[in-house]
């Protein structure tokens, strides 16, 4: 699920209280929520190791791709993700804007 870069990042959220093992969940649930959100625009599949989803402790995330194939991510405006953990729980959000133009 994760790429080597996120799992050599695990652990930074540590200090809002949030385990290594708790983060892969949270970023499984944000590079879901990103694909949901990409995927009316691209039209197509993309695997969980062609995008990194880095989580920070204010509640955002950043997602950089890491694509193999041709893929037209040019059509793809500004991508947003935010996350909140609930007691035990994630719940993770994200939005894509197509490209104006």
């Amino acid at each position: 699920i994760l790429t080597k870069e996120e799992r050599n990042g695990l652990g930074s959220l540590e200090v809002v209280d949030i385990s290594a093992d708790q983060e892969v969940m949270l970023r499984f649930s944000l590079k879901e929520a990103i694909y949901k959100a990409v995927h009316p625009i691209i039209n197509h599949y993309v695997g969980f190791q062609e995008a990194e989803a880095t989580p920070f402790k204010n509640g955002t995330a950043v997602v950089h791709w890491r694509l193999d194939r041709d893929t037209d991510m040019g059509q793809v405006g500004t991508v947003t993700a935010h996350w909140k953990k609930l007691e035990e729980y994630f719940l993770t959000s994200a939005s894509c804007s197509p490209k104006a133009g």
